[in-house]
């Protein structure tokens, strides 16, 4: 894939001064998410919106196929799936962005009082943490999280990192491997993939546009999470489960700073635009079965490289 020598440069600069602490606690070894496909450019983009405050962050929502929309901010995903009976939300980013998250529904002429599934893929602020938001505006929407998020959400954990206002949320719906969540035509399965923490779950979700539906993955990308030997096993066990459980038509990645294509682009530019290779549907977010099931190689082989890392350099 093609990429500036500057964002190179910056990927380099950032990511020899990065370690992150995750839900396993533990450090990331040196430069690994730099040998994932998207490589250099995730540290480009985060060098470009470094600094930028949260509310300016926010994405123009945008329609994606004829059942999926884009509701988000520039560096994390917040996906509405309109069905027969109301609406689903995926993810709902930070606690201070849930009323901009609900303004962006609006905007695209939909009512947030329709919304009957908050579903969560894991328990990082920067995914549930705008669900109590959104659940006061919405009392009567299931929240669904995995169960080992759940304990993690309820033990404060995921909170104490939270950007005010954050609200304490109380468990509700608890989602399990092969759960499908019906609501009017469409249904959305959930696959547990443990790793970028230890209740990460990825949605498949039927988006359709012009009478055909594609199979999208929308999971977790992100290796730098899975930062003890256990999570760096469990994220290389749940790849291999995605690719069993294949073919598909394309993955969603949860940060458009995980794509598929260089250069400085958007969330919708990532979502819908030009990518590498072109697009085997009707926008980027279809790479086809055969770049998919590359793309998810080319993650286990980091993932399994991480693993070997922290075996090596065991205490």
């Amino acid at each position: 894939m093609k990429r500036s020598c500057l964002i190179g440069v910056i990927a380099v600069l950032l990511s020899t001064a990065l370690t992150v602490h995750g839900q396993g606690g533990g450090d990331e070894p040196p430069d690994i998410q730099m040998e994932m496909p998207w490589r250099a450019w995730e540290f480009g983009f985060r060098a470009g919106w470094a600094g930028v405050p949260r509310s300016e962050l926010v994405a123009e929502p945008f329609k994606m196929f004829d059942n999926l929309y884009y509701v988000g901010l520039q560096n994390n995903s917040v996906l509405l799936i309109t069905t027969s009976d109301g609406l689903i939300l995926i993810d709902t980013a930070y606690g201070d962005t849930a009323d901009l998250v609900l303004d962006n529904i609006r905007k695209l002429g939909f009512d947030p009082a329709n919304i009957k599934y908050i579903l969560i893929s894991h328990g990082h602020q920067d995914h549930f943490a705008g669900a109590g938001r959104i659940k006061q505006v919405v009392p009567n929407a299931r929240i669904g999280v995995s169960d080992p998020d759940w304990d993690y959400i309820e033990a404060g954990e995921g909170l104490a990192r939270c950007s005010l206002p954050c609200m304490k949320l109380t468990r509700d719906l608890v989602l399990n491997d092969n759960d499908l969540i019906t609501l009017g035509d469409t249904s959305v399965k959930v696959h547990t993939t443990p790793g970028h923490s230890y209740g990460a779950v990825a949605f498949e979700i039927p988006a359709r546009a012009g009478g055909e539906t594609y199979r999208l993955v929308n999971m977790r990308l992100t290796i730098r999470a899975a930062n003890t030997l256990e999570l760096s096993e469990l994220y290389a066990e749940s790849i291999v489960k995605l690719k069993q459980r294949g073919p598909w038509d394309g993955i969603l990645p949860e940060h458009p700073y995980t794509p598929f294509r260089s250069g400085p682009i958007t969330a919708k530019d990532v979502y819908l635009g030009y990518q590498e290779p072109t697009p085997a549907g009707p926008n980027a977010s279809v790479q086809g079965a055969a770049f998919t099931d590359q793309f998810l190689d080319d993650m286990l082989g980091v993932a399994r490289e991480k693993a070997e890392y922290f075996r090596a350099n065991r205490p």
